[in-house]
């Protein structure tokens, strides 16, 4: 019977109260104050019909200065569960113990320089790492805005994964979510008049969803995935790495990473998690502009592999497709312009100001010059060398 590790990451910050200035920017980390989604998914595993699994929370602080009032807070919400499930947290206190240990045993410094919960895709990362140090087989990667409904989740999780379809080892597979209302679809009522034109990725993203999760056979391949359901073989998790270079979409960034190495992700269109997450308090140009980094980023990457099987923009159509490509910059510009009009009419300056920037990003063409073959190849080369020495040596306390 395989070994399973479930991952769960937790965001946390200052209380709401607090002047305290963040130093790591993630969508809506529980402040400390607050009751917060870890004890919900927690309370939520009840239902499924096994339980021979490992579950690590990656506990990430937002600033340095709570990260022991965090720990203490997720202590305390995981004490009434600890009976039943098999519980360890990584955090920053035993992330430095692993670094030093890793730097002991000759492991070079750009290695256990990825070790850090600095942004989405390093925390990932940690959530890859904590399979490995458990000598876990297959990693479940699950989020704690999402609550279990399906008594067969593991069931269905680990059906596929490392098995043959065809000839091909399945080494990754996603699940998808389901909305409070049961559905899997976005609301499309909700995309602001400024998006619509150019930048509808909601449109989007539910074409694509109708066009794989909805229709038959059961596992295909996909040109997306859900950070918060996927279930990933230790022989991929210990070669390819989250990209750290990507603060948000680094699910779908993985995946460009996976089909560059040769591996595709597959869906399974009966593994679903229902995701309930609280609202976002980013500003529009905010979060316009983290899309404007993250596509111009993916962008450059599925170009300078296009010569591979599987990495263009036709065949990631239609999600993340649709933002990819020769139109890009030209989309961007569009969609910006109209949001830049939207805060020009109702008088505000700082929102024009920053829509000038998100323009300014594009116009530098800072991404054209990443050179993405070298970048990769050097990370995957020190991620290899970290999960390697990594493999089994358990998560300290």
């Amino acid at each position: 019977m395989h070994k399973k590790t479930i991952v769960i990451p937790t965001y946390w910050s200052p209380a709401e109260r607090s002047n305290l200035q963040e130093d790591k920017v993630f969508d809506h980390p529980t402040p400390l104050d607050q009751e917060g989604t870890l004890g919900r998914i927690l309370k939520s595993m009840s239902v499924l019909n096994r339980n021979d699994f490992s579950l690590v929370l990656i506990v990430v602080a937002t600033i340095s200065s709570i990260e022991k009032e965090v720990l203490d807070r997720v202590k305390e919400i995981c004490r009434p569960f600890k009976e039943k499930i098999d519980i360890s947290l990584i955090h920053q206190d035993n992330l430095n113990k692993i670094r030093k240990r890793l730097i002991d045993d000759d492991v070079p410094h750009d290695a256990c320089a990825l070790i850090n919960l600095d942004n989405y895709s390093s925390v990932r990362n940690m959530c890859s790492l904590a399979g490995i140090l458990n000598g876990s087989e297959l990693v479940i990667f699950i989020d704690d805005d999402e609550v279990f409904t399906d008594s067969k989740f593991i069931d269905k999780a680990v059906k596929f994964v490392g098995t043959e379809v065809r000839g091909e080892k399945i080494l990754a597979v996603a699940g998808f979510y389901l909305n409070g209302d049961g559905k899997y679809k976005l609301d499309e009522t909700s995309v602001p008049l400024w998006k619509k034109k150019n930048w509808n990725n909601v449109f989007a993203m539910n074409k694509a969803f109708d066009q794989i999760i909805s229709k038959s056979p059961r596992l295909k391949p996909t040109p997306f995935v859900f950070g918060g359901n996927m279930v990933i073989h230790r022989e991929l998790l210990a070669n390819v790495p989250f990209d750290p270079k990507i603060s948000r979409g680094e699910d779908i960034d993985f995946l460009i990473n996976t089909r560059i190495s040769g591996v595709r992700f597959w869906l399974d269109n009966t593994l679903s998690i229902m995701h309930l997450p609280p609202s976002k308090k980013n500003p529009q140009w905010l979060s316009f502009r983290e899309d404007i980094k993250r596509f111009l980023y993916e962008n450059k990457k599925v170009s300078d592999h296009s010569c591979l099987n599987g990495v263009s923009k036709d065949e990631l159509m239609p999600y993340p497709g649709l933002f990819l490509g020769d139109d890009l910059e030209e989309k961007i510009l569009a969609a910006n312009k109209l949001l830049y009009n939207d805060y020009k009419e109702a008088g505000d300056r700082p929102g024009m100001e920053k829509c000038n920037i998100n323009e300014e990003i594009v116009k530098t063409e800072g991404f054209k010059a990443i050179d993405t073959k070298k970048w990769l190849s050097k990370l995957k080369s020190n991620w290899k060398v970290l999960t390697y020495v990594s493999a089994g040596i358990g998560i300290p306390e």
